[in-house]
């Protein structure tokens, strides 16, 4: 396993616990990326993908929330090529996800319905070919393998300025930032509204991460109550994305069946995201309370 080189003594910025801490979960990431390629690639299991992407979207997180410690351009850099390559997994990935919930939808559609189901899945499954053959596009491209080598520079060589951080302030920032957000959620939030605050609970939930040895259970008990509020609003998320996607699918080519189907599916994507918000709204409490306690000294 490669380990994050220190830094020289002429360096700008010295070894600090939580230099090393940062580096630490930037190489696990970067690893993680390695490791699930070759399964991304030849996807027959859809969660090497899945983890694949997660590493990504971590990865670029953990350099978001301590951009303080390096050089800007280079974060800059580095955070823009990390979300190419995520949205790129994320293409297929958001589709993979529709495709397992749509099958299990069809599942439980009588007889008469299967005809235009399977019509539904032969139209998005030529939308995963597609969104296939240009993930494999870029990973055998030359910009793929100048990531991987920026990654690996960055673990051994990153652009440090300065180390001097406090872990347990920037999850305490991040909470803010998340608390902020609930609080000015209006009556009704939107789909954008929830996906904009999906994406502050990740965000919290990985800088608390980043502080969990130092603060030990009460992040630890954070980060365990943020999963599953991410998870409830990845719920929401699924059912949202889903609810374009089926209207998408039939268009103005679809038949008459075909739309009807379409629509039926619709409804249950709504009835789904309703659900997932009303769990949200029950859920937050118990993960601010996690939040204030964890932070409250921050």
């Amino acid at each position: 396993m490669k380990q994050a080189r220190p830094l020289k003594s002429g360096s700008v910025a010295a070894r600090s616990p939580a230099r090393d801490r940062i580096l630490a979960l930037m190489l696990e990431q970067v690893e993680a990326i390695r490791a699930h390629e070759r399964g991304t690639r030849a996807g027959t299991d859809p969660e090497h993908l899945h983890k694949m992407r997660t590493a990504v979207r971590r990865l670029r997180a953990i350099l978001g929330a301590v951009r303080e410690m390096f050089d800007p351009g280079w974060l800059g850099g580095l955070r823009a090529e990390l979300d190419w390559l995520g949205t790129l997994l994320g293409d297929l990935r958001d589709l993979d996800v529709f495709r397992q919930h749509l099958r299990a939808e069809l599942s439980s559609l009588k007889s008469a319905g299967r005809a235009e189901g399977r019509a539904l899945l032969d139209r998005l499954d030529a939308e995963r070919v597609r969104a296939r053959v240009n993930l494999h596009a870029a990973l055998d491209g030359p910009r793929y393998l100048k990531l991987l080598d920026r990654l690996d520079n960055a673990v051994e060589y990153p652009r440090v300025v300065t180390a001097k951080l406090s872990l347990p302030a920037i999850a305490a920032g991040q909470f803010r930032k998340l608390r902020k957000a609930v609080k000015a959620l209006p009556e009704a939030p939107s789909n954008d509204d929830l996906h904009a605050v999906r994406i502050k609970v990740k965000r919290a939930r990985y800088a608390a991460e980043l502080a969990q040895t130092l603060v030990g259970r009460p992040a630890k008990q954070f980060v365990t109550r943020a999963k599953k509020v991410q998870d409830i609003l990845g719920e929401h998320q699924d059912a949202a994305v889903a609810e374009g996607r089926l209207r998408a699918l039939v268009g103005r080519d679809g038949d008459r069946p075909e739309r009807l189907l379409a629509r039926k599916l619709v409804t249950r994507q709504r009835a789904r995201r309703h659900a997932a918000q009303t769990d949200f709204f029950e859920q937050w409490p118990k993960l601010k309370r996690r939040g204030d306690k964890a932070w409250t000294t921050e």
